[in-house]
């Protein structure tokens, strides 16, 4: 019964604010190769964001700061007057870049001085060209990175004839498909979702075999020792999937390397065709999945939890008019938020997939409850930006809760808070 998510999920497979245009910066680097250290910025303090498609349309995924550093992930594209660069960032998000707002590492910013990077995130090796999958039996799935952006030529590189191909769409919780032969528009995945560090999902063409005619699970090695660095995933909504290749060989370190609360790693073991489980916590006799069964190649699929009730945030605030103290996160928000309402006491912008949600702030001494109504580029992750009409209120207000200290990613203050999320 536990399994029963994942597999629908595989089953259902098997069945079926923009980036600003900006005069292009002179002495754009790139193409950067796999692995290589990439500078942000072009020294204008602003952040670059990072983008779910090559486009200057594509959602935004995450904003990185001036100055800081990501991972090349070797894929490139060209659209709307811009190269575009497929990156990591250090906290797991992977997404497209505009190579106009990138350099090497060491080169130094226009108007800034060159800093020290911060030691760079493990990330997996991503197959240079389509990549051979292991064999399934036929009728069989299995998984891996696909080293290629064309699904036709992933299915050509194989050494089986495939009957499918599946990527899980981390964004929407939803698998794209390829089936070799179909017409286009029956085919969900191209060129344009998938990269050669995606996870894919290949079946093999035949009828399965009778169960008795596969191997049995594998047994866990005995006094097999830690190996590897766990990579941080692709964090998932709450409750969801999320794929990605586990980095090391074993589970329970590969769940608490995670930026997100872990429910579940299931592990597809092709020979048996059948999915090995870990739950943290769980006694040893319920997990299939153990230490040296898992390895640092293995692709996984992970469940995240649900969302904490209390969490650390940084804490900002924005404001309407300027008064003789603070300027906060800017001035002259007086209009209407991403809702439509007008801006008011008690609304604060957020990160969009937190719209709508309710929250108090640990030391407020005001006693509020705030509700997300309102968001902005520079609003990511666990960051609330709390509104006042006027600067001097918010610059009283916000010294009086948490703690100020330096962000060890960035080397920038933040001030930060717990919050506690409210139910709706």
């Amino acid at each position: 019964a536990a399994a029963a998510p994942l597999a629908a999920l595989l089953l259902a497979a098997a069945l079926a604010v923009a980036l600003a245009v900006l005069a292009r910066p002179t002495g754009a680097a790139g193409p950067f190769e796999a692995g290589a250290r990439v500078r942000v910025g072009d020294g204008d303090g602003l952040c670059v964001r990072v983008r779910a498609r090559p486009s200057t349309s594509g959602r935004e995924l995450a904003c990185v700061p001036d100055g800081g550093v990501v991972t090349a992930l070797a894929d490139r594209d060209a659209a709307d007057g811009y190269h575009w660069e497929y990156v990591r960032t250090d906290d797991g998000t992977s997404g497209w870049m505009a190579d106009a707002f990138l350099a090497p590492a060491g080169a130094t910013p226009p108007s800034t001085p060159s800093t020290t990077a911060p030691p760079p995130a493990p990330t997996p090796a991503v197959p240079q060209g389509p990549a051979e999958l292991p064999v399934p039996p036929p009728g069989g799935f299995t998984m891996g990175l696909s080293g290629a952006t064309d699904p036709a030529a992933l299915v050509a590189a194989q050494d089986f004839e495939v009957a499918g191909v599946w990527l899980f769409d981390i964004e929407s919780q939803s698998y794209l498909s390829f089936v070799p032969g179909a017409p286009a528009a029956v085919n969900t995945l191209d060129s344009s979702a998938l990269r050669p560090g995606s996870v894919v999902t290949l079946r093999r063409r035949g009828d399965p075999p009778a169960p008795p005619a596969l191997p049995p699970h594998p047994a866990a090695p005995t006094g097999a020792t830690v190996s590897g660095s766990p990579f941080a995933l692709p964090v998932p909504p709450a409750e969801g999937f999320t794929q990605g290749v586990s980095g090391v060989n074993d589970p329970d370190a590969l769940a608490r390397a995670q930026p997100f609360e872990v429910r579940s790693i299931w592990m597809l073991h092709v020979p048996s065709q059948s999915w090995l489980n870990y739950f943290p916590g769980a006694p040893v006799f319920v997990n299939s999945l153990a230490r040296g069964i898992l390895q640092p190649g293995s692709v996984v699929t992970v469940r995240a939890g649900a969302v904490p009730t209390d969490v650390e945030a940084t804490i900002t605030y924005y404001y309407c008019r300027q008064g003789t103290t603070g300027i906060g996160d800017g001035g002259g928000f007086c209009g209407h938020m991403a809702n439509g309402e007008i801006v008011h006491p008690g609304a604060a912008a957020c990160h969009r997939d937190f719209l709508g949600q309710r929250f108090r702030v640990a030391g407020d001494p005001l006693d509020r409850i705030y509700t997300c109504k309102d968001t902005g580029s520079a609003v990511r992750g666990q960051h609330r930006d709390i509104w006042f009409d006027l600067s001097d209120d918010g610059a009283s207000w916000i010294v009086r809760v948490g703690e100020e200290r330096v962000d060890p990613q960035t080397g920038r203050w933040h001030r930060y808070a717990r919050i506690e999320i409210l139910p709706n």
